[in-house]
């Protein structure tokens, strides 16, 4: 069985690989004078090494599965730009996901679920449990003197700190697949929302002691969506088929039709660089709601987000830079605690949040010229909550059936590093990751990837969690997810 559908499904490969062979063969990929390509062929492989999934439900099989992922990616960048004002871009994507069809602990799934109902919003063409293609982003940028706009289907990305999501709350993210453990992080897992983004730049000197003033906002008018999470089976999966959002027989209050926005203004002083924000969302992860006289149903509640930035680079000083971000929720969703956990006394709870993170990077000189510096980045975040003591983290299983199984701290202190060396004309790229929560548990994740000329790349990653505290969505909980993976690309 399993041959048969390697068999079946590896004439896509095929054909993936004759339709770049046909791109190669331009010159630049450059189509016309206004039409250019780029994009990328991948294949990726994660081989299993942690335990078995602990999520329970019919799916489960009494052992663990071997593989974690194999998918196949083919995605291309179509870029047209007559003039310097106006561009049109668009990303397609073929994906073909193995991972079910070459492991035999697996039951089959979905490996390209929806989180909601979209009404083609995603502008998928097909609908296929193994294959994909989609027009992931589809926008268009128009610059008329200090006015900057962009319209359509597309990634916001306001914050920039590592390993954590601090002001980047806007768009949700597809967790079903490989959670964050590309090295490219939440890039690669973003979902696009149809947006209406705008930028104004401040005449210079228009405000005095002010340099490179901006304001900048977006609106999405009602392709509000949550996060996409693994579904029954899927090696990913962190909650059982009930509490899966459009994998369920409740119903969804989601909040598609409503409008999310968000502001900020930023600036420079000196070395100095700025902003303050506005987000008015809707949380990212549905709620399993039960109330007196109404059947449970899966809600998205609204919150606020303020937020801060701050940029300081050091000049002389090993080329460093320090980053602050923060946000503050009065609002931010929870489940209430009304005694033991189970589905029938869920209910959302608000609470005070604040979240806010410290990053120093820097440049140093390990090894002697003319190789390449180290990149080192070091961060300090932390999480508040207010309350916490009448709130938990999930409603149900999986995890303890008792509110100290899930319960919440008032406050999460997490520790960062990455480093990162280029070797042999940068050719080579070794790079280590590792996240530590002082509750004790930690996320390690060591890297090397081998560039071959200007279009082929190699890397190999290993992923290792762990740690005493295994509270839901802990990083010691998910040490069963631990794997080793590897990645093969064609760039073009």
């Amino acid at each position: 069985m399993r041959v048969q559908f390697w068999v079946t499904r590896t004439s896509l490969l095929v054909l993936f690989m004759v339709f770049l062979g046909v791109m190669e063969a331009r010159a630049d990929i450059k189509l016309t004078d206004d039409l250019s390509l780029s994009g990328l062929l991948r294949e990726e492989l994660a081989v299993h090494t942690g335990g078995k999934n602990p999520t329970p439900g019919p799916w489960t099989t009494a052992e663990r599965n071997s593989l974690n992922l194999s998918r196949t990616i083919f995605h291309t960048e179509w870029t047209y730009k007559p003039n310097d004002t106006f561009n049109l871009f668009s990303k397609v994507k073929m994906l073909w996901d193995q991972t079910a069809g070459l492991d035999d602990k697996l039951q089959a799934y979905d490996a390209f679920p929806l989180a909601t109902p979209r009404y083609g919003s995603y502008l998928r063409a097909t609908n296929d449990n193994a294959v994909d293609v989609e027009m992931s982003d589809l926008y268009a940028d128009l610059s008329i003197g200090n006015l900057w706009l962009r319209l359509g289907k597309q990634q916001i990305v306001w914050g920039e700190v590592v390993a954590a999501r601090i002001l980047d709350q806007i768009n949700p993210l597809d967790q079903s697949w490989h959670f964050q453990f590309e090295p490219e992080e939440f890039e690669n897992i973003r979902i696009s929302q149809w947006s209406v983004r705008a930028r104004y730049n401040m005449p210079e000197g228009m405000i005095h002691a002010l340099d490179d003033v901006y304001l900048e906002g977006y609106v999405n008018p009602g392709d509000v969506s949550a996060n996409t999470l693994g579904v029954p089976g899927a090696p990913f999966q962190l909650q059982g088929a009930a509490s899966i959002p459009g994998y369920t027989t409740l119903p969804i209050d989601d909040r598609r039709g409503y409008w999310e926005y968000g502001f900020r203004v930023g600036a420079k002083v000196g070395q100095f660089a700025g902003t303050l924000n506005y987000l008015s969302l809707y949380s990212k992860s549905g709620f399993t709601e039960a109330r007196a006289g109404r059947p449970s149903f899966i809600t998205y509640p609204q919150t606020d987000l303020y937020g801060v930035s701050l940029n300081y680079a050091f000049t002389g000083l090993l080329n460093s830079t320090v980053t602050y971000e923060a946000t503050y929720s009065p609002d931010e969703p929870y489940y209430a605690n009304l005694g033991p956990i189970s589905p029938a006394n869920n209910t959302v709870r608000t609470a005070h949040t604040l979240k806010q993170a410290l990053l120093f990077g820097v440049s140093i000189p390990v090894l002697p010229r003319p190789i390449s510096a180290m990149s080192v980045q070091f961060q300090y975040a932390e999480t508040q909550i207010w309350d916490h003591d009448k709130i938990h983290i999930a409603g149900g299983a999986p995890g303890p059936t008792t509110n100290g199984g899930n319960n919440v701290s008032a406050d999460q202190h997490i520790l960062a590093l990455v480093l990162s060396q280029d070797l042999f004309h940068n050719n080579l790229n070794l790079s280590f990751q590792a996240v530590y929560d002082i509750a004790d548990a930690y996320y390690l994740k060591p890297g090397i990837k081998v560039r071959q000329g200007d279009h082929w790349i190699y890397d190999i990653y290993a992923v290792a969690l762990g740690g005493a505290d295994t509270r839901y969505n802990k990083f010691g909980y998910l040490s069963w997810a631990n794997e080793i993976y590897g990645r093969i690309t064609y760039q073009f």
